[in-house]
């Protein structure tokens, strides 16, 4: 892989980059502070995103958007994860959206759908999949009858009728369109049973039951939603009935690059921070920086960084080329990247001491959201058991 950015590239990285110091920075303290989930999500910083072409940029050239490759979206969601990480996955989100949407989506439904997106700043798009009771063990290997989702459609004449809980769905509580995954068989396992449903906000029968009031990430406007014999058109479902699993896993992939891109500009933005502090406090006549113990932290920031970045990046490049793709390699990055944000942060919590836990501080911040980002998309531990199972099969077929 060469490693060296196209000329777009560091043009689009230095333009995100401003617009996290200039635009996201001094006013994220102040959304994350507010006490009603709700009120926390930045819909100005979404409205001057979009201005910047930042939320359809991965719409196909023929609606006006750039479909940008992955490795793109992900240099875009470092940038803005350096301002906030909750903030850029929402934004990698719709640009996820929009990629399977020029993907997957069928001319009618594309020129309904496209210039909505299109011509409103506001318009954001929602993928729904986990449930109260089912979440991880869509990602687990076991692939049974019975396992995994329960929200459930029936066609009925020219109408599916869905009925079921989502929650934990980022940008679930702001969307204005919702990529729903329901069963709709209920007799086989859920690889052979998912389709995926275009849901509007005003689809009777659909409601966004309240935001959840989360410890971390809190500019994610994450929902739980209610589908109670919510009526849409048949129109409305994505490719064929039951044929949605394998297409959930490449968006989860898709999903999941952009959001570790989030953290791992989180992480840089915590570990520039760390490196002022400890330039600026002096203990034992010294900055701290200088200390052997404080000294070593810092630098292990750094490496975890640069090796989460490089992997990242790689995985995110073979990814856009098939050049070498190895799926097992996306699970690990997963659990990878998160890890080592999550390193970076811990060590900044040790070099700040007692100041890392002051709510005036942003170390407590960092932590929160560090923290929150483990859970989503599957877990670490999950991640390695998915990278297992594929390990197996592959020294079995040898």
């Amino acid at each position: 892989m060469d490693f060296r950015l196209t000329e777009e590239q560091v043009a689009i990285q230095e333009t995100v980059r401003k617009f996290a110091q200039r635009e996201i920075k001094p006013v994220i303290a102040e959304y994350d502070r507010r006490v009603d989930p709700k009120d926390c999500f930045p819909w100005e910083l979404v409205k001057k995103a979009s201005a910047l072409g930042l939320r359809t940029c991965a719409a196909p050239k023929k609606w006006g958007g750039e479909d940008t490759d992955m490795l793109t979206r992900v240099i875009i969601c470092e940038e803005l994860g350096s301002g906030d990480s909750g903030f850029s996955t929402v934004m990698g989100g719709i640009m996820k959206a929009c990629h399977m949407f020029g993907l997957c989506l069928n001319e009618e439904q594309q020129e309904e759908f496209f210039p909505q997106i299109m011509e409103d700043d506001t318009y954001l798009i929602a993928t729904a999949v986990t449930e109260p009771d089912s979440a991880t063990d869509i990602h687990l290997p076991y692939d049974e009858p019975g396992i995994a989702m329960k929200t459930f459609a029936y066609r009925d004449g020219d109408e599916y009728v869905i009925n079921g809980v989502k929650h934990f769905i980022t940008a679930g509580g702001v969307s204005k369109l919702y990529v729903v995954y329901v069963r709709t068989d209920k007799t086989k396992p859920v690889s052979q049973a998912v389709s995926g449903f275009l849901v509007p906000r005003e689809t009777p029968g659909f409601y966004v039951a309240g935001f959840h009031d989360m410890l971390g990430k809190r500019l994610q406007g994450q929902a739980e939603l209610v589908f109670e014999d919510a009526r849409i058109p048949a129109r409305y479902l994505i490719g064929e009935e039951n044929k949605m699993f394998s297409i959930r896993m490449d968006v989860w992939v898709e999903s999941i690059f952009t959001t570790l891109a989030a953290g791992l500009g989180e992480a840089r933005t915590c570990y520039e921070e760390t490196k002022k502090y400890a330039m600026t406090r002096i203990q034992g006549g010294r900055p701290i920086i200088e200390h052997v113990n404080i000294g070593n932290r810092i630098v292990d920031m750094h490496l975890y960084i640069e090796a989460a970045r490089t992997l990242l990046w790689r995985v995110a490049w073979s990814w856009d080329t098939k050049e070498g793709y190895d799926p097992m390699m996306a699970y690990l990055t997963k659990a990878f990247v998160n890890e080592s944000v999550l390193k970076v942060i811990e060590n900044a919590m040790e070099v700040y001491a007692g100041w890392a836990v002051q709510k005036e501080m942003p170390m407590e911040r960092h932590l929160r959201n560090a923290w929150n980002a483990l859970h989503g998309g599957s877990t670490p531990a999950v991640n390695r058991l998915k990278a297992m199972k594929l390990l197996v099969k592959s020294i079995s077929t040898q």
